[in-house]
């Protein structure tokens, strides 16, 4: 991906007028009307558009809006409020909107508090309102109806990350932004062209312009457009319609196989969009899944590369899923990253430059010191974000949407007639349905040769110690080498070990030449402190975590209506929930959370041999 589009974007350069309305200086223009921003709103781009009307007529599961200019938010938040009000509730919303210069949380604050009946929704908004990092931010609302995907970064270098994946899928456009005059680059003939290739047929658009160069943009891309008149003093404002046909559909029934935290967040994925599920698993987060707890942070690189986009996506999606969906499962500590050696510490310095405060800090070694002070006078990365939760009862959790559950052994699976997919087991009970999904963790690594797909497995075992007078008070997951967890049910996990050759058949045998690995570990990466040294190993786990030779995740079509999820190795928690709306969204035929080559870049294909 160039260059460019993965620098952090602008922020926003905005002052507050006499009548407290917020104003863009670099565009000399408001964000919304002193007449009244809620009204325009609901004149300009809702009744223009024949919202709520058509939600109560729409033949697909999802309604989807594409928007220019997320700006403060109000737009999105006046169409969740119509939406959830009027639509019927089987139907969705996906809210797509691009931005250049993206707010400040405590700027969007001020901005919305002028919309007093919004104020319920500005707070869900502002939680989840994603940090200043460029590309796609996915998140959901409303219990799942809602879907926004927010993409930060200028809309004509977005537009080629997003279009590929979003074929035919718009229903709606909301051609908002500053006024042409006074922001000409975002009014370009590839805007126009990128609203016909991804417009379903007989979708709409308003503006709240009428300028010539605008009109003429879109007729040449196919639109009949109408001028209407504008609202409150403004004499005019264009809409209209793509003359064209298409139609998508969506599965009426997967199968999933598996029983960890990729085959759960699949689960809620589908059983969201109306799907039905039956979940086939051996036992409930048994595998790598299974440890009693379970860091979620990002996985960052000193260069955006894929593995560091992915995970700067996947996190700020799965934070806000375990939020809404783990409600006292979800511990937000923040998760420290220890630089205990020179190298270490230079390498951080230069991440902190890359990405934003909101995702990653430096701390300086009175800082880590003031957060615990059991901790050595290092310097350390702060992602405040991020946190950890019990895996075993979130599995269990995520899991319970399924219209079916079985514990079975698969043995075999194949396409019959008519294409659909037969899934048998150990047991002679048989399944079948036009889509499954591989998610099977270690076990894929006997599933996919057959796919020319290698994956490898690593053996890891984490130990578990009692607490102590110097440990119990310990604020947030602690990583260096290995990792430290705050106190549960009296204990903290020690991990973890990473063995690239062992005897499968022995993997889950723990060893006590493991534990003493990983509190020589503890105890050396945080020298001089001399507590790692006073703790008891007192229980142990060992599992299977399955990785890829280039670090990435697999997620994707093997063959038409058989998919995978794997590859997640010790990281599993933070990227599951994105990778299973991956899923969802290409089966549902809905755009991507993701730029389209970075989705490329996660297909399993990529790791068949070649010929």
């Amino acid at each position: 991906m160039s260059g460019n589009k993965q620098t952090r974007p602008e922020p926003a350069q905005i002052q507050f007028n006499e009548l407290g309305l917020p104003v863009a200086t670099q565009f000399d223009d408001v964000y919304f009307s002193n007449d009244g921003g809620l009204a325009e709103t609901r004149y300009v781009f809702l009744a223009q558009n024949q919202l709520p009307q058509r939600w109560q007529e729409h033949p697909a599961g999802s309604f989807v809006i594409a928007e220019t200019g997320f700006g403060t938010g109000l737009n999105f938040l006046a169409t969740w409020q119509a939406f959830i009000a009027s639509a019927p509730a089987t139907t969705r919303l996906h809210f797509i909107s691009f931005e250049k210069f993206p707010l400040q949380r405590a700027e969007l604050a001020q901005a919305l508090a002028h919309f007093p009946e919004l104020q319920a929704l500005v707070t869900e908004l502002l939680d989840a309102y994603p940090s200043p990092e460029p590309g796609c931010h996915r998140r959901v609302f409303a219990g799942g109806r809602i879907t926004l995907d927010l993409w930060f970064g200028d809309l004509l270098e977005q537009l080629p990350d997003w279009l590929p994946t979003a074929q035919a899928s718009v229903d709606c456009w909301f051609l908002d932004g500053f006024a042409p005059d006074k922001n000409p680059q975002m009014w370009q003939p590839e805007l126009y062209h990128a609203m016909a290739q991804s417009s379903r047929g007989q979708a709409t658009f308003a503006t709240f312009t009428a300028a010539g160069a605008v009109r003429r943009g879109l007729q040449a891309a196919g639109y009949e457009v109408t001028k209407v008149k504008g609202f409150g003093r403004k004499r005019e404002m264009l809409c209209g319609q793509l003359q064209a046909a298409s139609t998508a559909s969506a599965p009426d029934e997967v199968i999933i196989i598996g029983g960890g935290i990729a085959a759960a967040s699949l689960v809620q994925a589908l059983t969201r969009r109306n799907i039905k599920v039956c979940l086939l698993q051996r036992g409930c987060a048994d595998g790598a899944s299974g440890n009693a707890q379970g860091a979620v942070y990002p996985l960052l690189h000193v260069q955006r590369s894929p593995l560091a986009q992915f995970f700067v996506a996947a996190f700020g999606y799965a934070r806000q899923h375990y939020q809404q969906k783990l409600h006292h499962n979800w511990h937000e500590s923040g998760v420290l990253q220890l630089n205990f050696t020179p190298e270490r510490a230079a390498r951080a310095e230069q991440i902190a430059q890359v990405y934003a405060a909101e995702t990653v800090q430096l701390w300086s070694p009175e800082q880590v010191q003031q957060h615990w002070q059991q901790l050595p006078a290092q310097t350390a990365l702060w992602y405040p974000q991020g946190g950890w939760l019990a895996p075993a009862p979130a599995v269990a959790q995520l899991q319970t949407p399924a219209t079916k559950c079985q514990h079975a052994s698969v043995t075999d699976i194949s396409t019959g007639q008519q294409k659909r997919w037969h899934v048998r087991c150990a047991d002679g009970s048989a399944y079948e349905a036009d889509y499954v999904v591989l998610a099977t963790g270690a076990d894929l690594v006997d599933w996919l040769p057959q796919f020319g797909i290698e994956l490898q497995n690593v053996r890891g075992q984490v130990s578990y110690v009692n607490s102590s007078a110097a440990t119990q008070e310990c604020p947030s997951v602690v990583c260096y080498k290995g990792y430290f967890t705050p106190v549960l049910d009296g204990q903290h996990c020690v991990g973890a070990t990473y063995a690239r050759q062992y005897d499968r058949s022995k993997a889950r045998q723990t060893q006590v030449a493991d534990d003493q690995e990983n509190l020589a570990t503890l105890q050396s990466n945080l020298a001089p402190m001399t507590w790692p040294s006073e703790l008891k190993v007192v229980h142990q786990r060992a599992s299977e975590r399955n990785t890829s030779r280039d670090h990435l995740p697999i997620i994707g079509e093997l063959k038409p209506g058989l998919a995978v999820i794997g590859a997640l190795g010790s990281r599993g928690y933070t990227a599951a929930p994105l990778a299973a709306e991956i899923i969802a969204s290409h089966w549902c035929a809905e755009p991507q959370p993701l730029a389209a080559e970075l989705i490329e870049r996660l297909k399993p294909q990529r790791l068949q041999a070649s010929p």
